[in-house]
């Protein structure tokens, strides 16, 4: 008797991981798969754009959160009544073979791409784990599948992702880490946040836009779709919400021309407009167009038109060589910013996005905070020690600041000499205050010892936040900042190794 209850959908990407995970560590004897359709209303929409853009999404979340998983964008997802019926009549023949037949289904149209309802996938999959390949779909079958329906209807998940069940009671929705299933798995309570904040995969993004649907341009995406992250933004809003996002940002943006010549230059003039701090590289690809309209794209910043009739394979080097230049530009573009003994950010990308981040901060009407940190006496340590330890205590100090603000979004950026500032978008003054003493404190706990001039106690520092409104007219960049090194300079005054706060 199994321990938990799986209900999957074979046509759910984060149902296909979990199993995926699941075999992997060798503990799908542990639980009951149970197939069930998690959206019944939606399964009738497989094929539009709009549904495509979402699965697009879930594979790149998926990639996102378990590099070690094979996942790619199938062509279309076939209606998963039949192959369903056929996992289930399987399961009561043989168990121990028809996980295998689970598994070759879900490895057919999550890594293969193929229609898993066709009827030959289906054979061949049977096949393959030494079932028979004419089953019995008989009612006991079908009242089965029913039941297990009806159950996760009457459980009320409203989910379109798998749940495990455990005999206590204990849920775990969706999928998250694999660290965090095996938890579950041993009888821990598992905090439900499913989503995810750093950008971790291998695989750069390519975002496609266009009025027609994706499977026109198939021969291409399926070149693509295994080495490269494929998203599908539905609307110009949907896209800049892209290129304003730190782990969503694609690295390349392939425009689908659908023969409307005045429609596509203004998309193209629109969008590198949004693109001008990304430096995104966009190509366009449609039938062949005249010398003149070509070239006119090119005036409004395309980088090339791919000919959509072309062989994949040329169309695929082409776009591989956009992505390669896109990868050796954010290569150059780091280095720049990037201070070279600390290794945090340097005072001008901190300027750059300070910029940013106040602009979102003014759409969004969301707080931001600023943390100025300086260390006590360091010319005292440096005339003491010299540089060199000088250096290395920098370089210690700087990366306990960068552990300590985890966020993707947080900023670590050294100001100048010893002084360090940390943007922190979205957060409140209470936020950045608890921060900003755990830095304080955690700096003191590396024990590096001062000057004898002062007995030998830990190097220190001194720390000063602000946080304003972007969207309070009142409101300006520069005031912020005026305000956090009012609250430094306080700390400072009030005998160093403390935290301040800003108050007018």
């Amino acid at each position: 008797m199994a321990e938990y209850v799986v209900y999957g959908d074979i046509n759910c990407p984060f149902s296909y991981a979990l199993h995926e995970m699941l075999c992997n560590q060798n503990l799908m004897h542990r639980v009951d798969w149970r197939m069930v359709e998690h959206d019944a209303i939606s399964s009738s929409y497989q094929g539009s754009a709009e549904n495509m853009a979402e699965l697009a999404n879930d594979i790149f979340n998926i990639r996102n959160r378990a590099q070690d998983i094979t996942i790619a964008l199938p062509r279309t997802l076939g209606d998963s009544m039949f192959p369903s019926l056929c996992i289930t009549a399987a399961q009561l023949i043989d168990p121990e073979r028809a996980a295998s037949f689970l598994r070759t289904l879900y490895r057919a149209l999550w890594i293969k791409g193929k229609d898993v309802s066709s009827p030959a996938v289906i054979y061949d999959a049977l096949e393959e784990a030494g079932l028979p390949t004419e089953l019995d779909i008989d009612n006991a079958c079908e009242e089965t599948l029913l039941c297990r329906q009806n159950e996760w209807e009457a459980s009320h998940f409203g989910l379109q992702t798998p749940v495990i069940q455990a005999k206590d009671g204990r849920r775990l929705a969706g999928f998250l880490n694999q660290q965090a299933v095996l938890d579950f798995l041993q009888g821990a309570e598992i905090n439900q946040e499913l989503t995810s904040n750093t950008r971790q995969q291998s695989q750069m993004t390519i975002a496609i836009y266009g009025d027609e649907k994706i499977t026109e341009i198939w021969g291409v995406l399926s070149t693509l779709r295994n080495e490269s992250n494929i998203l599908l933004p539905q609307s110009m809003q949907a896209l800049h919400d892209m290129l304003l996002s730190q782990e969503r940002c694609p690295d390349l943006i392939l425009l689908n021309n659908s023969g409307q010549h005045r429609d596509l230059n203004d998309i193209c003039r629109a969008i590198s407009h949004l693109i001008r701090e990304k430096r995104v590289p966009i190509a366009v690809i449609g039938q062949p167009i005249s010398d003149s309209e070509e070239a006119e794209l090119y005036d409004l910043g395309i980088s090339d038109y791919l000919i959509q009739t072309r062989d994949p394979v040329i169309i695929r080097a082409r776009i591989n060589i956009l992505l390669q230049l896109k990868s050796a530009h954010d290569l150059l573009s780091k280095a720049a910013s990037i201070d070279a003994l600390t290794q945090v950010y340097n005072r001008r990308e901190f300027e750059r996005c300070f910029e940013t981040e106040w602009r979102r901060g003014q759409r969004s009407r969301q707080p931001i905070s600023i943390i100025l940190l300086d260390i006590d006496n360091f010319k005292a340590f440096n005339d003491n020690f010299g540089h060199l330890e000088g250096d290395s205590c920098l370089q210690q100090i700087a990366a306990t600041i960068h552990e300590s603000a985890r966020r993707a979004q947080d900023l670590v950026c050294r100001y100048g000499g010893e002084e360090f500032v940390i943007l922190l978008p979205e957060t409140n003054q209470e936020g950045a205050r608890t921060l900003a003493e755990n830095i304080r404190q955690r700096i003191t706990g590396l024990a590096i010892a001062h000057a004898p001039a002062f007995d030998n106690k830990p190097v220190s520092a001194s720390l000063g936040v602000a946080t304003a409104l972007p969207a309070n007219r009142d409101a300006s960049p520069r005031q912020l900042l005026q305000e956090a090194d009012s609250a430094l300079y306080k700390a400072k005054h009030k005998g160093r190794n403390r935290v301040e706060l800003f108050s007018a």
